[in-house]
């Protein structure tokens, strides 16, 4: 599949870390839409109740639609139509290892509005508007009514973007509110999302010519399919939760998530939540919160008021909310921790309630940033010299931590004409100038049968003890070609958590990133099988300038190659050695016409192989 992870944020140098960041201050409201209500009319129309429906349509009749193109759709596929079920190509996909919805299973079921930019495919540009072609009369409403638009979608987000757009004119003028916005790149809703947009400032509520259209702008990207939409009067009192995401201390944590702590990080600090939430009721709240609750745990934390608009929280207003007091039990077990909207009364519209749940396990050998569910896969750029020849999560160890192995998942979904990659993987620290390498695990050959799989990457030097500070756990690969390996992403993370470690040694990070599924651990199998005629490798220096030694032990005399391969696999040394001798051999290479960056030593020896790391930096 095409999907390229989007990296659009600036590149991170291993020197400032405190560059990489851009969630530790709100200077604005996190806000897509800001509310005014209109003043009410001199007319007494027949008033309905909180909540009453005012208009609704399930797709039923497919005259009720009129689908039109904007002047910058580039087709011919890629439009909206009413379906009865999710194309077949987009299930493949999606049973191949995406996971998103494979059916619209709202209230209604039967038909339902859907559109495919995947289907459309390469060069291929969204810009389309599905409109309601009947009239709805609002007219019995009085003006200045608070009311809802409301809606069940599915999606899966890449770059595309979602509007629902309406007119109280009948359609000469249109409001636009963008929905999903918050959503991460190649993220999917659940199956199906209930969505409700707070309309108001658009006055609909008095008007006879009331319209209603869908519009989608995209370019390649994946889908989107709406059901059962509807007008409704507000109700006077709803929370509506956009986002939530936890996070340690960013002052010395790069405010990063983590979803297991082993015993040995006793010195942990714990995890606060940011969330962002909207008032979606007409009435303006004073005491409006979020709030974070385990009852495992017996922790039941309030966050201050919202950072922006503080104890005056008017009707749809966007704001972002800090839950301060951190979540850290010291009792071993998982713990579901649920962040959910608090206003101080009784919510009175639950059906949009949306509330983050989070699965921390405490205790065990294994440390980890994602949560385990797969939600996104991951490829590179690929280009002479911006290779992206490996990514990495942020973490911090508060406590020695020795760890024998790198676990990561490799994902059932891979491009079409995959090329097999040599994995492995590392573990630098920072030095407060410097990243300097600790750790390099085992690596192996990924081919098909190593998909939708764990994969345990063992130290080829055995557990190595971890000192207390910053480390940047890294999964390499070589860029065999186009169609490279894909990684596995899990939930979203904090900004500047997670980046991508370039050819020439500079990093790239990820704006709005997902966690990388990859972890440390304490686990240590033992590397060496009777059989392996090549152990205890070692390169150094490393890095190197003009000359580097490698150093391997031997099981009997054989014949040795040695080649050194560039990160595009260009082989830009070799020698072969006749005879050596068993025990311990060093072998001199002449690196001074290596150009900066990072390169693979393989040894091959009686058809066994291995393969390590080697820096050039001069």
């Amino acid at each position: 599949m095409k999907k390229v992870y989007l990296l659009t944020s600036v590149l991170l140098s291993g020197l400032t870390l405190n560059a990489q960041r851009a969630e530790n201050t709100v200077t604005a409201p996190l806000s897509r839409n800001t509310y005014t209500v209109a003043k009410k009319a001199n007319h007494t129309p027949v008033e309905k109740a909180q909540g009453d429906l005012l208009w609704s349509n399930d797709f039923t009749t497919t005259s009720d639609w009129n689908a039109t193109q904007g002047s910058n759709y580039a087709g011919p596929l890629g439009t909206w139509e009413i379906l009865n079920a999710v194309p077949a190509s987009l299930v493949t996909q999606s049973q191949a290892g995406y996971g998103f919805p494979t059916a619209m299973n709202s209230t209604s079921g039967g038909n339902f509005a859907f559109i495919n930019s995947d289907e459309a495919g390469s060069g291929k540009t969204q810009d389309c508007y599905f409109t309601y072609t009947g009239n709805i009369d609002l007219s019995a409403t009085t003006p200045g009514t608070a009311l809802y638009l409301e809606f069940d979608n599915i999606y899966r987000h890449y770059q595309e973007q979602f509007y629902v757009e309406v007119s109280n004119d009948g359609g000469t003028t249109w409001t636009p509110f963008q929905v999903n916005a918050e959503v991460a790149v190649n993220v999917n809703s659940m199956d199906p999302e209930h969505d409700v947009i707070n309309v108001t400032s658009a006055n609909l509520a008095g008007s006879a010519t009331v319209a209603v259209r869908l519009h989608y702008v995209g370019a390649w990207d994946w889908f989107w399919g709406v059901d059962d939409i509807k007008i409704s009067e507000a109700w006077a009192n709803d929370g509506l939760m956009i986002s939530s995401i936890m996070h340690t201390d960013p002052a010395t944590d790069q405010g990063a998530d983590y979803y297991m702590i082993p015993t040995s990080q006793t010195s942990f600090p714990g995890q606060t939540f940011r969330s962002i939430a909207q008032n979606n009721g007409s009435a303006t709240q004073a005491n409006f919160r979020t709030k974070a609750t385990c009852a495992a745990a017996s922790y039941n934390q309030t966050s201050a008021a919202g950072m922006v608009y503080g104890a005056n929280f008017d009707m749809g207003l966007v704001d972002t909310f800090d839950i301060t007091t951190p979540f850290n039990p010291t009792t071993a077990g998982t713990y579901n921790v649920m962040v959910s909207t608090d206003l101080g009364t009784t919510d009175s519209y639950t059906a949009n309630d949306t509330t983050s749940f989070r699965n921390i396990t405490i205790g065990g050998v294994d440390y980890a940033r994602d949560n385990g569910v797969m939600t996104s896969t991951l490829t590179s750029f690929s280009g002479t010299g911006n290779e992206i020849i490996g990514w990495y999560n942020y973490m911090n160890v508060y406590d020695p931590y020795t760890v024998g192995s790198v676990k990561t998942y490799i994902p059932t979904s891979q491009s079409s004409g995959f090329v097999t990659d040599y994995v492995w993987a590392s573990i630098d620290k920072f030095d407060g100038t410097n990243w300097n390498e600790v750790l390099a695990t085992t690596g192996v050959d990924i081919t098909s049968t190593s998909f939708g799989a764990w994969l345990n990457l063992n130290s080829d030097s055995g557990p190595i003890p971890l000192e207390v500070g910053l480390h940047r756990v890294i999964f390499h690969r070589t860029e065999a070609g186009a169609n490279t390996l894909r990684l596995a992403m899990a939930q979203a993370s904090p900004d500047g958590t997670v980046a991508g470690l370039k050819a020439d040694l500079t990093s790239i990070g990820l704006a709005s990133p997902n966690a990388i599924m990859i972890r440390m651990s304490e686990d240590y199998t033992g590397g060496l099988n009777e059989n392996t005629f090549i152990n205890n490798v070692s390169i150094y220096p490393n890095p190197a300038v003009n000359t580097a030694n490698v150093s391997f032990n031997l099981k009997n005399t054989s014949n040795v190659e040695i080649t050194v391969t560039d990160v595009t696999g260009k082989v830009v040394y070799t020698n072969t050695v006749s005879n050596l001798a068993s025990g311990t051999q060093t072998i001199e290479m002449n690196t001074e016409s290596l150009n900066n960056g990072i390169y693979m030593v393989n040894i091959v020896s009686n058809g066994s192989k291995t393969t390590q790391k080697f820096v050039v930096k001069k």
